[in-house]
């Protein structure tokens, strides 16, 4: 794989990208970051700054229509996860899509049917699989230290009780709120730990005085 390594495309270089993504691809052998997608200046400066080597474009289909892309990284806002990863799909590109993978259920379902249609492989980052806590507790309970596990707790501890100006994840958009954000580790984490369940119960509530915020169960 090193004497030939796989194109990866990104697709949007804010928070994820920067900090996440774009690092860690450059960083893997057998990866090369051939090309960035992303329309805001600044952030379009700091790319060509920070990754000379890959060639940053404004129009996503550059990175569609680029035969030597193996690989492309959907690292933008949730609400159009689903449209660019279909897209990446039908063009024959593998995909690896930042959390949370869909808003709805059905949204995946699809993306997953087209996956396996074009044989392509799809999957969901979760950064916080890796965090240090999070595998220490996977550990105790896989080697059966806590004995039988019949309840467990899990949360982020925070406090903002103001939105943050400007933040897409904060607006009145399908697929925002804490819910879709750190919440979607949380779930990530109990499957992980846990499995697929028998039977689900949730509350949510609202604690920041804030327009809606959309939860979609479908």
């Amino acid at each position: 794989m090193a004497n030939n390594p796989l194109n990866v495309g990104l697709i949007g270089f804010g928070i994820a990208g920067q900090v996440f993504h774009a690092p860690i691809i450059v960083s893997v052998p057998g990866l090369h970051l051939h090309k960035i997608r992303e329309s805001r200046p600044a952030n379009i400066a700091l790319a060509n700054q920070r990754f000379p080597q890959a060639t940053v474009v404004t129009d996503v289909d550059d990175l569609f229509k680029d035969q030597a892309i193996d690989l492309i990284v959907v690292a933008t806002s949730n609400t159009s996860h689903f449209e660019l990863t279909k897209r990446a799909l039908e063009a024959g590109k593998h995909v690896l899509v930042e959390k949370p993978f869909t808003i709805t259920s059905a949204d995946a379902d699809e993306l997953i049917a087209i996956a396996k249609k074009h044989n392509r492989v799809l999957t969901v980052h979760h950064n916080r699989r890796f965090d240090g806590d999070f595998n220490t507790i996977r550990k105790v309970i896989k080697e059966g230290m806590l004995g039988t596990v019949v309840e467990m707790e899990i949360h982020y501890d925070r406090f903002r009780n103001y939105l943050k100006p400007n933040a897409w994840r904060e607006e009145d958009l399908p697929g925002s709120g804490i819910l879709y954000d750190l919440g979607s580790h949380l779930i990530d984490q109990a499957l992980t730990l846990f499995g697929i369940p028998k039977e689900v119960s949730a509350f949510t509530a609202q604690q920041r005085a804030a327009p809606k915020r959309w939860i979609i169960l479908k």
